[in-house]
């Protein structure tokens, strides 16, 4: 069995793309993963957690307070290299905010109608697809970081999951956890968010975009989710509503349905 930490990044809006990103690996690896965090944490300059836009912004009244570049950037080479260790590989999915506006908005059940729901599936798939396609098509365990903002939809979508043809039985379990307790989920926050700026932002490659990604046992997946892919997606989800309607006697229009 896989676990796989998931986090996103671009939730805000403002970004010109949306991204789902972490990181799968065996509960073994996992297991020593807690420890060498917080030894990597508490190395000088010491921080108490990590949070990418916090140590992109370095502000002044916190925890990174008195904290060069440098030294920021030595830090989380340290950070991604506890990753490196513990972690088996690097998966993602990303979509624009214009596609995702221009095709999907409004057109989805109102409850699940944010870009975070539409990867969610599609970033589940992937990652137990992966898998699939190296040979090895070991069953997955999901933990996503909690935020009340996503809380009623992510439970509303659990009970679809099982029948996502992409899952193919290989889908153990989908969690919700604070990143101040599940710490990979901050390995994962580190991964998205170098990955939504790199393609977002006009400025050179930071080599922890590489180092996120490249350094591990196995090699990085990422998925995108582009205008034709993001119709096929919609398409499978009307033919889906029409089969369910069928069964529960509601309307097939997937913008009715809450």
């Amino acid at each position: 069995m896989l676990r796989a930490f998931i986090d996103d990044s671009g939730s805000g809006g403002n970004s010109t793309w949306y991204v789902l990103a972490g990181y799968l690996g065996t509960p073994k690896g996992w297991a020593s993963f807690g420890s060498q965090w917080m030894e990597a944490l508490q190395a000088h300059p010491r921080i108490g957690y990590f949070k990418a836009s916090e140590a992109e912004s370095l502000r002044s009244d916190g925890q990174w307070a008195g904290i060069t570049k440098e030294q920021r950037d030595a830090k989380i080479d340290l950070l991604i290299e506890v990753i490196r260790r513990c972690a088996r590989r690097a998966v993602c999915v990303r979509m624009r905010q214009r596609d995702y506006d221009e095709l999907v908005k409004g057109n989805i059940p109102p409850a699940w109608d944010r870009p975070y729901y539409f990867l969610f599936t599609i970033m589940i798939g992937a990652a137990i697809n992966i898998e699939r396609l190296d040979g090895t098509s070991e069953p997955v365990e999901f933990v996503f970081d909690s935020d009340q903002t996503h809380e009623r939809g992510f439970r509303a979508m659990l009970p679809e999951l099982p029948r996502m043809q992409s899952i193919g039985g290989k889908l153990v379990n989908v969690t919700r956890a604070d990143d101040k307790i599940a710490l990979p989920l901050q390995a994962a926050d580190l991964l998205a968010w170098q990955i939504r700026r790199f393609f977002s932002v006009n400025e050179p490659r930071r080599r922890h975009f590489n180092s996120a990604q490249y350094s591990l046992q196995d090699e990085p997946h990422a998925f995108v989710l582009d205008r034709p892919k993001i119709a096929s997606v919609m398409d499978d989800m009307r033919q889906t509503a029409t089969e369910r309607a069928k069964d529960l006697g509601r309307s097939t229009d997937l913008r009715t349905w809450t």
